[in-house]
């Protein structure tokens, strides 16, 4: 089924890599989203069905692959459910520092002299401002997360916590589209996926995934859970997802899909 979107729908979000098309359609209670550079619904199907099987102690959102309209263009996308019940609001870290610290975060950030004092600032000022005792472990999961499917776009417009009647609670884990190279503008499909996976680097930090994960298990211990995926498994995942692209395009994806997620599997599981 083809679900069919107009302008007055649409909310157009700037995140670091550009303007990425939404929708929130109020009458289904259902986010939609378009891939902008590659195969981001994809992606985000792909991880939030994998995501189960890492026993996460924390909520994540599931997506869907969906075909939309689009001004008479048939476009490739996911949805979503709305997470908030009444009265919540979603609040991202940037949002929730610009409001509380008289700096920007940035400048706060590039004044410590490690990352691991930067990762811990950002956990002990979330906590105090929030009073969510196992943020720590929270975003280490995140980052373990990002790092096992190479989501390099976890900028801070993309941690968020849920806050209502001013309490707050954990966001349910979201935007993964940016993970398993899909953003093919910038991954080109001319390079081998095995030199694309060394060259990614982190967010917030633009540090090593590895090294990103390290210092935050460091100070919270693993917070992955579950076995690994073999192979076949992830094929099996792909199966009904690939039907959306072009034929010709399935391959290149499959492989670029099972090369990132076999190769970072054996940085995390060890």
């Amino acid at each position: 089924m083809t679900v069919q979107l107009i302008s007055k729908q649409m909310i157009a979000e700037t995140s670091s890599k550009g303007n990425q098309n939404k929708w929130f359609d109020e009458k289904s209670n259902l986010w939609y989203k378009l891939d902008e550079f590659g195969y981001e619904a994809l992606s985000e199907t792909v991880i939030s069905e994998m995501l189960k099987n890492f026993e996460p102690v924390f909520p994540f959102v599931q997506y869907h692959m969906q075909k939309i309209n689009v001004h008479n263009k048939i476009l490739t996308g996911c949805c979503s459910e709305n997470f908030l019940r009444d009265g919540e609001n979603i609040v991202t870290l940037s949002k929730l520092f610009k409001k509380y610290i008289d700096i920007p975060i940035g400048q706060k950030l590039s004044g410590l002299s490690s990352n691991k004092k930067r990762l811990e600032y950002i956990y002990n000022i979330t906590k105090e401002l929030t009073g969510l005792e196992h943020f720590g472990e929270y975003l280490t999961f995140m980052f373990e997360i990002d790092a096992l499917f190479l989501n390099d776009d976890r900028h801070l417009n993309n941690i968020a916590v849920i806050e209502k009647d001013g309490k707050f609670d954990y966001c349910p884990l979201f935007d993964n589209g940016a993970g398993l190279l899909s953003n093919m503008m910038f991954y080109r499909s001319d390079i081998e996926p095995a030199a694309h996976i060394r060259s990614a680097v982190s967010a917030p930090l633009h540090i090593s995934f590895t090294r990103q994960v390290n210092i935050m298990r460091s100070l919270f211990g693993s917070q992955l859970n579950g076995k690994k995926i073999s192979k076949n498994e992830i094929r099996d995942i792909l199966y009904d997802k690939l039907k959306f692209y072009p034929f010709r395009d399935q391959g290149l994806i499959t492989d670029r899909v099972i090369a990132c997620i076999l190769t970072q599997q054996r940085k995390l599981f060890k």
